[in-house]
């Protein structure tokens, strides 16, 4: 439950991530959004992040300041904002979970979202469509939840029995579609004040949650009853390793250009920023698969004689275990990246050193001639009787420039 905005000041508990055994009832999934600005012109080279980068955190820090004296109930909020280019950058948001028994009812799921209203009706930050810029041209991608066992995209409301059972669960009031009365909030232009919107598909997740479950199953198995938000959060995850996997290829693809020690410097930085938050996204992915592999032995609610829920359980923990590996491997393609770039500039740099070694030796054959003969030329400056300016014979220059000749190139 860390957040910047709210830390103790400057001091750091070092408490989180607290150990695994601790970890059960509480936990969080990561959120990724992939953001986009319409940015004229494609580099055909690496770019060079770094100031931008700089600035990006910068104006980061200046967003949590304003959160914590400008933020709203029910607005959203952005934990990290990670930039992979000039035109594409990552959102970070969290959905927190606790898990545990309630008053009088065997268990309960509380789930907070880092989501509320749009963002764009939300305290701004630096992913908002820069000053001089088009609403259209900041654009956020929906996350795009594939369905095992569904041949629609649109999810139909599911009529589950009424539970007979005292077990049930509890969410923090989340509205059901079911409900005719009840539709997902679509803020007017008007009520915004701007003509931009993120328009962030999470923020409807609590309206649509659990039209495709089955509620007696869920009161009774708390992994079946958080599936859809399991299945949420590793379908973001996936779109994450795939812009991911997009950009290294894209940082790779400079290799043997002919501006080799520039291109190889600023891709070795942007494969080390990618590489050190494909890290901490595969260090949370491990997390949750500890979570998910451990589902019995945690004391959560758990419903073994349902072949649904065991069905669910294993779908989760095999598409977790395919997004950490993913990740992982993801993370190894950076390092042998950044290996090959660092081996690449090595070689290009004895290719230039061999290539100035030779022009250095033709210099040296060159001044080994014409600095001994200009030596000769300025002992005698010429003034000789054959060309009428002086009484020297010709063949003293011969026999004094001969000597130093041979000298210098024993020297040489």
């Amino acid at each position: 439950m860390q957040f910047p905005p709210f830390a103790l000041g400057d001091r750091d508990l070092y408490a989180s991530p607290a150990l695994p055994s601790s970890s059960t009832r509480v936990f969080q999934l990561t959120i990724s959004t992939i953001c986009d600005r319409n940015v004229t012109g494609t580099p055909y080279e690496p770019e060079d992040l770094e100031d931008a980068r700089r600035s990006e955190v910068a104006a980061l820090e200046a967003y949590f300041r304003r959160l914590r004296s400008e933020a709203q109930v029910t607005d959203s909020w952005v934990r990290n904002c990670l930039l992979f280019s000039n035109r594409e950058y990552i959102l970070e948001q969290t959905i927190s979970i606790e898990v545990g028994p309630s008053q009088g009812d065997p268990w309960r799921a509380v789930v907070w979202l880092d989501n509320g209203t749009d963002l764009a009706r939300s305290v701004e930050g630096p992913w908002s469509p820069r000053p001089n810029t088009r609403s259209w041209e900041t654009f956020f991608y929906p996350i795009i939840v594939h369905q095992a066992n569904s041949s629609s995209g649109t999810p139909a409301p599911v009529r589950g029995r009424s539970s007979s059972s005292s077990s049930t669960v509890r969410s923090s009031s989340a509205p059901r579609l079911e409900d005719p009365s009840i539709s997902p909030p679509v803020p007017s232009n008007a009520a915004a004040g701007t003509s931009w919107k993120a328009a962030q598909n999470i923020c409807l997740l609590p309206f649509y949650y659990g039209a495709k479950l089955d509620r007696e199953t869920a009161t009774q198995d708390a992994v079946y009853a958080l599936s859809e938000v399991f299945q949420f959060a590793a379908s973001s995850e996936l779109q994450f390793l795939n812009f991911i996997h997009k950009r290294i290829d894209h940082e790779l693809s400079f290799i043997g250009q002919h501006t080799v020690i520039r291109n190889n410097s600023v891709s070795l930085v942007n494969l080390r920023y990618i590489k050190k938050h494909l890290d901490s996204h595969a260090q949370r992915l491990a997390d949750v698969v500890t979570i998910l592999r451990n589902r019995d032995s945690l004391d959560w609610p758990c419903a073994p004689g349902s072949q649904k829920a065991q069905h669910t359980a294993r779908l989760l923990l095999t598409d977790f275990d395919y997004l950490l590996a993913r990740a992982e491997a993801l993370a190894r393609a950076c390092e042998h990246g950044m290996d090959t770039l660092g081996n690449s500039s090595v070689l290009e740099e004895a290719r230039r050193s061999t290539e100035n070694a030779a022009r250095v030796h033709k210099l040296t054959v060159i001044a080994t001639i014409f600095i001994p003969l200009s030596f000769a030329c300025s002992l005698w400056g010429m003034n000789f009787k054959e060309f009428g300016t002086g009484n020297q014979p010709l063949w003293l220059f011969p026999v004094t420039a001969a000597p130093v000749l041979l000298d210098s190139g024993n020297l040489a």
